[in-house]
């Protein structure tokens, strides 16, 4: 399950925009506006880069994209 959310105001310290993603309850990853990066948050995604290498710079492009619209 991915979770996009984004927020008009940002004066309490928060990101504008951050989209987590979860595999049976576990957060997996997670992009934001204030990081611009698409990046893991297990160990076990981290191993997609032996196989496809331009995996997180897809990843990214997707969520920056989500972010402007």
């Amino acid at each position: 399950q991915y979770f996009h959310t984004a927020v008009s105001e940002s004066n309490q310290g928060l990101p504008q925009f951050i989209t987590v993603g979860y595999v049976d309850g576990q957060l997996f990853i997670q992009y934001d506006s204030v990081t611009r990066r698409k990046q893991p948050r297990v160990p076990w995604i981290k191993k997609v880069d032996e196989e496809d290498p331009q995996y997180w710079d897809r990843e990214t492009q997707i969520s920056q994209d989500n972010e402007e619209v």
